[in-house]
């Protein structure tokens, strides 16, 4: 006997009827059937109580008893707990009327049976029944199990979940960190290479003071160094990017390539001249310059580039040194602007790869990133990078550029304020105060400063300035407070804004608050075009001469 048989035979019976004679019959009859647990009760009255200690799979029930009727006892089945609602039920009745059995059915009632009944159909229908039953409580028992496995399952992925948002977290707060090395490193590269020629020059001289009774070549020397700091300060100029996006109206200015590359030649000479001979290298650069028309662009980017290609030349040099030659041609709308070497050269696999960001062979000792801002640079000037290299065949990188079309007419003469101005600096770092305050002083302006916004502001209740130029970041009162503090005690009082903190002191710059931002360092030029504007400002927009 299967595992079925046995749950039908187990499952338990309640014959409900008032007729004792018919209770015996049917029970005899169920038993010889096999069923175990047969139930009788002839007063209706106890059906409901019975229900409760039985728990029956069937109730075989008669219509038409005293007390209460098969239909009353439907009906409140129908509307009791969900459990009896399923309880399933098979009217066995004496009734032959059509209109009662309907109402059975309404009720509730399962199935009908007709007494005296037929032994088979009897035996049929309460297998039917019972088997209906029973695979619904076993699929209900499947679905609790389910329903826990799925809660289970559900829990357990939430908890893979939270897991795996922290990992995410915690790969994202990696990766954040690792492109934050990354640019770093980049700065410190390029960075590096600006300071390489202010630190040799300037300790050149410090060591041979006989230097500077030597006017040509300590100008020289100054012109160098002068140059590099530029390029330092559009290094890191270039680092706002990052949050603050290049407008379209970017400034560009005809750039003379041979003097580029005559001047990246002398920045770098520290690195092939100077520490190539201390480690016992000779490094020959030549330079091979055609005569090329000027191009359009910005001349600290293409100084940095071709810095960075003379000194990744330099580092592919053999033990013994070698030869660098920058080349320049002109190819009809174009300047041809070529770094070659007579160095390791590099394989295929390497040469495909190495404008790539981050990508290097030197190890620890590379960024990566010195061919990719070469890249950049490249793009940002519509130009176009071509790579020629082989293992010991040296390497050549070409850059092609287009040719600016320029208009005839005189250059441009240097904006300055025709008359020595009242100047307040303000600044709480010593250096760079007096350094601006040397070079206003030294272009003829009066100068006074301060080192904090409440200093500045007792030197404005006694002392009247025709421009405040003020540092951003200061404790205890910004610039840009500063400024409205500045304009509310006199109206039309011209305010500038110079700061190193980038977009940060511009989105600070509340409107009214100062009519100028810079960004440090600020050249001299940069400077006293900012004093010609913002006066030029206040006495276009007051009809009279800023006072004395």
């Amino acid at each position: 006997m299967n595992a079925h048989e046995n749950e039908l035979r187990s499952a338990r019976i309640l014959l409900a009827d008032d007729e004792v004679s018919m209770l015996c019959l049917v029970d005899r009859f169920l038993q010889r059937l096999g069923y175990q647990h047969i139930h009788r009760i002839s007063r209706p009255t106890l059906i409901f109580q019975a229900i409760e200690e039985i728990r029956p799979d069937l109730i075989v029930l008669d219509l038409m008893m005293p007390g209460v009727n098969g239909f009353q006892i439907l009906e409140r089945l129908r509307h009791g707990t969900p459990e009896e609602r399923m309880l399933p039920v098979l009217v066995l009745s004496g009734e032959t009327n059509p209109a009662h059995r309907r109402r059975a059915l309404q009720s509730g009632a399962t199935d009908l049976l007709a007494k005296p009944f037929d032994p088979t159909e009897m035996a049929a229908r309460v297998r039917n029944i019972l088997s209906a039953h029973l695979f619904r409580r076993a699929l209900e028992r499947q679905n609790v199990a389910l329903e826990a496995r799925v809660s289970e399952r559900t829990r357990e992925l939430d908890q893979t979940m939270t897991e795996l948002r922290a990992a995410q977290g915690g790969m994202v707060r990696q990766e954040r960190l690792h492109a934050f090395a990354e640019m770093a490193g980049g700065v410190v590269h390029d960075f590096s290479n600006a300071l390489t020629s202010v630190i040799g020059y300037s300790d050149l001289m410090l060591r041979n003071p006989a230097l500077l009774d030597q006017r040509e070549t300590a100008l020289e020397y100054l012109r160098t160094i002068s140059t590099a700091g530029h390029d330092a300060a559009h290094i890191v100029g270039q680092l706002r990017e990052f949050y603050r996006p290049r407008g379209a109206d970017e400034v560009t200015e005809p750039v003379d390539l041979n003097e580029i590359a005559a001047q990246s030649v002398a920045l770098t000479q520290p690195r092939w001249k100077s520490q190539a001979l201390a480690a016992g290298q000779i490094i020959d650069v030549r330079l091979d310059l055609g005569k090329v028309p000027p191009i359009s662009g910005q001349a600290a980017e293409l100084r940095e580039a071709l810095t960075n290609l003379i000194l990744n030349a330099v580092d592919a040099m053999p033990a013994g040194g070698g030869a660098i030659t920058l080349r320049t041609r002109r190819e009809t709308a174009h300047v041809l602007l070529e770094v070659a070497d007579n160095g390791a050269g590099m394989p295929p696999e390497v040469r495909d790869r190495c404008l790539e960001p981050f990508f290097s062979t030197k190890g620890d000792a590379g960024t990566g990133l010195g061919l990719s801002m070469v890249f950049g640079t490249a793009k940002r000037h519509d130009a176009e990078v071509e790579v020629e290299s082989a293992p010991g065949h040296g390497t050549v990188v070409r850059l092609r550029l287009p040719s600016a079309v320029l208009l005839a007419g005189a250059p441009p003469t240097e904006a300055t304020p025709s008359r020595p101005l009242s100047v307040l600096v303000v600044d709480d770092q010593d250096m760079p105060r007096q350094a601006v305050a040397t070079a206003l002083g030294g272009a003829g302006h009066r100068v006074a400063t301060a080192a904090n916004g409440y200093e500045a502001m007792r030197r404005m209740d006694s002392d009247r300035f025709d421009v405040v130029l003020t540092d951003f970041a200061m404790p205890g009162m910004n610039g840009t407070q500063l400024g409205t503090l500045a304009k509310e005690r006199r109206a039309g009082q011209p305010v500038i804004l110079l700061t190193g903190s980038g977009g940060a002191a511009s989105a600070a710059a509340m409107p009214g608050s100062v009519d100028l931002v810079l960004h440090k360092p600020a050249t001299h030029t940069v400077l006293i075009r900012a004093l010609h504007q913002v006066t030029l400002h206040q006495m276009t927009s007051t009809g009279t001469a800023l006072p004395s």
